[in-house]
């Protein structure tokens, strides 16, 4: 089974240094403007999809704002919130 994820962000480098970690590890991964009633920061997001035994908190980094995990009807359930 796998998890999507949607990454939302403090600045657009968060996007940036998320996008580098999934490309090195080849996974696919979409970018778009997120959605203005998830954040009002940024306005980058990214969603990508897990194997259930890979762990989010590896893709992590200090621009991160929050992680959603997306559920089987495409619903947005907030997992983390960077508390800075």
């Amino acid at each position: 089974m796998n998890s999507g994820y949607l990454f939302l962000f403090h600045t657009p480098l968060g996007a940036i240094l998320l996008k580098k970690a999934l490309a090195r590890r080849q996974i696919i991964f979409h970018v778009f403007d997120a959605p203005r009633q998830l954040t009002a920061e940024c306005g980058v997001a990214v969603s990508f999809t897990l194997p259930d035994d890979d762990e989010f908190q590896y893709y992590l980094n200090q621009e991160v704002s929050v992680v959603y995990r997306l559920g089987n009807d495409g619903a947005p359930e907030l997992i983390w919130r960077d508390e800075r």
